[in-house]
């Protein structure tokens, strides 16, 4: 992989790599619920999920990024760290984790979709097969008593389905933790904070308890909060009118410096570079 590609990458790989692991975390919570409801698992789901090496899922591509990020020495770095005591060999042993939490929970979902696909096209089969032997043995009036030989195979199944699916979201999870660290790394990245503050119910509903956590990651740097730092981003691209939308449907979220920016749009500075000279943001490939 071009070394120099990647560093021009590093940020928005950064937001792919949260955007898609919030992507997969959700998919498969829906999918325990689902089973929780009726023991069934979506083949096509998890199928999706996955997808193959011509057309790859959002989890193959999680698991990608996640590679790029945390496997290229140039990438394991500290860019800024989340607490003073924190060292690089620290941040990078967090990453390695992360990468680590990904990749197993792709294996595992390997897994869960063959349980899945032998659950949806093999249970019913055998459903019919038990019948036609139960009819056989009472046509054949041999007096001789006993179960279907093959009757704990679906369970089976479905208790295996049930322990992939909480073993992968219990290393989801513990990665979740580690990806909120992470994200103090990530603090003046302009296109991981839009996609955060568009997609913030999503973001939040996979964060849970973390996300006070994920918003504070934005604050006290200068980035004027992960509101502002997301508009700047959107004023950047020429997207003036986005960014407002965005302010003023978060307006009782914003912080100081993003209400300013807000002002500042809102009186008629059309040129974005203009609205935002007193604004200034260190740009994401920026050293604190």
């Amino acid at each position: 992989m071009n070394r120099a590609w990647l560093a021009r990458r590093r940020p928005s790989l950064a937001r792919d790599l949260v955007r898609d692991y919030c992507g997969s975390y959700a998919v498969l919570t829906e999918q325990l619920s689902r089973f929780e409801r009726d023991g069934t698992v979506s083949y096509a789901v998890v199928n999706a999920l996955l997808g193959q090496a011509f057309s790859k899922g959002v989890l193959w591509r999680l698991k990608d990024t996640a590679h790029h990020l945390f496997r290229t020495q140039d990438f394991r770095r500290g860019q800024a760290v989340a607490a003073k005591e924190a060292t690089a060999e620290e941040h990078s042993l967090g990453g390695e984790l992360i990468d680590w939490c990904v990749g197993f929970a792709f294996h595992e979902c390997i897994k869960l979709r063959e349980d899945a696909y032998q659950r949806q096209h093999y249970a019913n089969r055998l459903l019919h097969l038990e019948r036609q032997w139960q009819e056989a043995r009472e046509e054949a009036r041999n007096g001789t008593d006993g179960p279907w030989p093959l009757a704990a195979l679906p369970r089976q199944t479905a208790d295996s389905m049930e322990r992939e699916l909480r073993r992968i979201l219990r290393v989801l999870d513990n990665g979740l933790e580690l990806l909120t660290r992470y994200l103090a790394r990530e603090w003046d990245n302009g296109p991981l904070a839009r996609w955060l503050a568009v997609e913030d119910e999503r973001a939040a509903s996979v964060f849970g308890g973390r996300w006070p956590c994920v918003l504070a990651a934005f604050e006290g740097r200068g980035v004027g909060g992960l509101y502002a730092l997301a508009a700047k981003d959107l004023l950047k691209a020429d997207r003036t009118e986005e960014a407002l939308d965005l302010l003023r449907a978060r307006r009782s979220l914003l912080g100081q410096a993003a209400l300013a920016l807000l002002r500042r749009l809102e009186t008629g500075y059309a040129n974005p570079v203009q609205a935002t000279d007193a604004f200034q943001v260190p740009s994401a490939t920026s050293s604190p």
